[in-house]
């Protein structure tokens, strides 16, 4: 049993290095693996598997954070772009104007 254990801290600790380097995709992949272990564990750990879940457990948290500020990143390069639109629109020439010719009849 604690191989199972040791394997949920192995897979919980490459999520954490994939989301620190960005791969997000890759996250994905590992915690749907890790999901499906966690769900064969019984409802109650043993004893021996504490450590393996503390590992575990500070490795989430770590993930947590930097996929944290990989959200943060995105959204602050999309309002980025977002600005400089609105800047490049700015220097677009505006449409000419037609002149209006009223019918007589």
């Amino acid at each position: 049993m604690s191989a199972a254990y040791i394997r949920l801290a192995e897979l919980a600790e490459r999520e954490r290095d994939l989301a620190v380097a960005g791969h997000v995709d890759d996250v994905l992949a590992v915690q749907a693996e890790r999901a499906a272990l966690v769900a064969s564990l019984p409802a109650t750990a043993p004893a021996e598997a504490q450590p393996y879940l503390r590992r575990a457990f500070a490795a989430q948290a770590e993930t947590t954070v930097a996929l944290g500020r990989g959200l943060r990143s995105v959204r602050e390069e999309a309002v980025r772009l977002e600005h400089g639109r609105g800047a490049v629109a700015a220097y677009l020439p505006s449409a000419p104007r037609v002149a209006r010719v009223a019918a007589t009849g």
